[in-house]
């Protein structure tokens, strides 16, 4: 029998749900996926909760719950008031790579989010999601960039167009480049593993996460928003974009040995957005839990010309204009976003939600007021009882069926950075909509009969079983199991790949999907994080700059996540 020394490739599809691809496998449609499928082993993979990017690819990549990590999210309340963008730096634990380069093992790491600024590995590693700009430096070693420059190959770090979807033509020649970047990232990551021949390597395609965003309601006839026109032209958009990455991953199965195991994973699952939408902090306001700042009559007014100005940018120009223009006028610029924004007085407010990030309506107690224990459970209880109590006005149905707690989801030294109530927005599928106090009569909840706007307003969103699959070596074939966890991954990869696993990781190895032979010939071994498991280099500067801030915000804008 074997002993467990293997190669490993993972393949993350971004947001992949077994809910399209089974059926598209069994059709035929995806040939490279079915290999994986019927020479290994498959179950669902359980998500973080929240199921969002940040949170999820942590807690794979050390293989702990976020409590322990500490990254909840793309954003976290700042020192004052408001928020800031996160990226690696704000993530505790030593990641998988680290772990394999600690032991001496070489690897290759593309496109992984969350995975900036880039540590220094034992091999190369290119940032993914939460990279600022294509010239920041997010690619180690530093050569990387010329290398793949030399061989002709324009890396990108995702699309910066999304945001700009009105017509038909843009939405071609977006999944157009959307291909085209994706084949990119495969030559690069090809290149860079003949130069650098690795034991471990891993690729994150993210066009699966990013088309089903802003397609499904194309392919679904039952959606809310169903667009049987343009049905007529991207019904296929979200299949053709499950083919392309089949025929990615074909390319890399291609030059896979026989020592070789390949995971296939996702970091969440996804499903249709329906068109209720919800404005948390008027509710909030309305329960006397947050207070708007007062605007004068003039104040209202350019408020509200604000807005529609951003509406007609945002439908009009491209981003690249838009960012020209940003460079060009950048008072006009601070001064235009301020206007946009509804301001909170932070004085008087005791819970609020940030409305310019959508994807995750995550509740905040004011971390600046003194409260103890026993008030903020109070003022939990009190905000969940109104939440729960919202009802859909068209079936009469509650619009929020529950809200999660820290406390019911970590536990470690970070617990206490988690956001104080999450809706279920994953199950429940509102979406948050803007309040407006300058604009009187919003209803608090309302379903939007209006089109669905190309770009900015999501179709569909995370769910919490994302796939997972494992083909080779000891991996049992054609078998299903159904508890596979996120933060199971690492473990697993590390025990296949000979080595310890470090004592305070909360995922397990999957043996179910593995030969019983084979495990009782090689037991599972474990490693001591007080003997030095935890890797001593960690240099990077926390956060980001100002200029690399608003840079995020606009890549995130340009995806979708924020408004």
């Amino acid at each position: 029998m074997h002993s467990p020394n293997y190669k490993v490739l993972i393949v993350g599809l971004d947001g992949a749900t077994f809910d399209l691809m089974l059926p598209w496998i069994e059709e035929g449609k995806l040939p490279n996926l079915a290999r994986i499928m019927r020479s290994g082993a498959k179950s669902p993979l359980e998500s973080t909760v929240p199921p969002i990017t940040p949170c999820a690819w942590s807690s794979f990549m050390t293989g702990k719950n976020p409590g322990k990590h500490g990254l909840f999210d793309f954003i976290e309340p700042d020192e004052n008031h408001g928020f800031k963008f996160t990226n690696a730096s704000y993530r505790d634990g030593e990641t998988l790579w680290g772990c394999l380069s600690r032991h001496g093992r070489r690897v290759g790491i593309v496109n992984v989010p969350m995975t900036f600024p880039p540590e220094p590995v034992n091999g190369f590693l290119i940032s993914g999601l939460d990279t600022p700009h294509d010239l920041s430096a997010f690619m180690y070693p530093v050569e990387v960039r010329s290398e793949l420059k030399m061989a002709g190959i324009k890396y990108r770090i995702d699309q910066q167009h999304l945001g700009n979807m009105r017509t038909d033509e843009r939405r071609r020649a977006q999944l157009d480049d959307i291909f085209a970047c994706e084949r990119d990232r495969t030559t690069a990551f090809q290149l860079l593993s003949e130069q650098r021949p690795c034991d471990f390597r891993m690729i994150v395609f993210g066009s699966t996460d990013q088309v089903q965003h802003h397609f499904w309601h194309f392919m679904d006839a039952s959606h809310d928003k169903h667009d049987p026109a343009g049905a007529e032209k991207f019904s296929t958009a979200i299949l053709d974009t499950y083919v392309h990455c089949d025929e990615q991953l074909g390319i890399l199965l291609d030059e896979c040995d026989d020592d070789t195991i390949v995971v296939i994973m996702s970091d969440h699952g996804f499903g249709p957005m329906s068109n209720v939408r919800v404005r948390v902090n008027q509710i909030l306001a309305e329960a006397g839990l947050l207070k708007f700042v007062e605007s004068s009559a003039p104040g209202k007014l350019k408020q509200a010309l604000a807005s529609w100005l951003d509406r007609m940018i945002r439908s009009t120009l491209s981003s690249d204009a838009k960012r020209r223009i940003a460079g060009m006028l950048p008072r006009l610029r601070t001064w235009f976003e301020t206007l946009d924004e509804t301001q909170i007085n932070w004085a008087e407010t005791s819970a609020y939600v940030n409305e310019a990030y959508r994807s995750s309506p995550a509740i905040w107690l004011n971390r600046l007021q003194d409260l103890d224990e026993a008030e903020v459970a109070e003022l939990r209880d009190r905000i969940e009882q109104i939440m729960l109590s919202l009802v859909d006005p068209q079936t009469g149905e509650p619009v929020i069926t529950h809200l999660a707690r820290p406390s019911e989801l970590y536990h470690g030294p970070h617990s206490s950075k988690a956001p104080d109530l999450l809706p279920a927005w994953w199950t429940d599928g509102f979406l948050l909509d803007q309040s407006m106090p300058a604009a009187t009569g919003l209803p608090n909840v309302e379903r939007s009969t209006t089109p669905l706007e190309g770009g900015v307003e999501f179709a569909a969103s995370h769910r919490l079983d994302g796939v997972f699959m494992i083909s080779g070596g000891p991996i049992s074939p054609e078998f299903s199991f159904s508890d596979a966890k996120i933060v199971d991954v690492t473990p697993t990869v590390l025990y296949l790949m000979g080595l310890p696993i470090p004592d305070d990781m909360d995922g397990k190895v999957l043996v179910e999907a593995i030969d019983p032979d084979f495990l009782a010939a090689n037991p599972i071994r474990y490693e001591s994080t007080e003997d030095g498991a935890v890797s001593e280099v960690d240099n990077a500067p926390r956060g980001f700059s100002k200029d690399e801030s608003e840079m995020i915000a606009r890549r995130l804008q340009a995806l979708g996540y924020i408004q």
